[in-house]
């Protein structure tokens, strides 16, 4: 078997809104230095957390602005170019959001760079 490397690319989206409490990540891509091997950047792990000072244990929260990817407690991952979150109850508060590729045995590679959404 031909052995799979972790990424080098970092991961990027736009921000959509849908309805009430809804952000859309849409045309998730990589960004910098593109994997050589395409089969590096298996899917994208969307990692992201809710700043809520006056909350930090409450679901999806945070309690200050994240500097890097590891300080976003919760992810997803996904192999489509969107993804739709619900934050219920969370209008008006900032999510922050850093994506990065993983390879098909999980393997990440780098953060790419972090970015933020007021909830409508």
């Amino acid at each position: 078997p031909t052995t799979i490397l972790p990424p080098t690319s970092q991961g990027m989206a736009e921000i959509r809104y849908g309805g009430l409490n809804e952000i859309i990540l849409v045309n998730i891509h990589a960004v910098g230095t593109i994997s050589a091997d395409p089969r590096s950047d298996y899917g994208p792990s969307i990692h992201f957390g809710v700043l809520d000072p006056a909350n930090p244990t409450g679901r999806f929260r945070i309690a200050v602005p994240p500097l890097t990817g590891d300080d976003l407690p919760h992810a997803v991952f996904t192999k489509k170019k969107k993804h739709l979150f619900n934050f219920e109850g969370c209008s008006g508060l900032t999510v922050y959001f850093c994506i990065r590729y993983e390879n098909e045995k999980g393997e990440p590679g780098p953060y790419g760079p972090i970015f933020s959404a007021v909830i409508p």
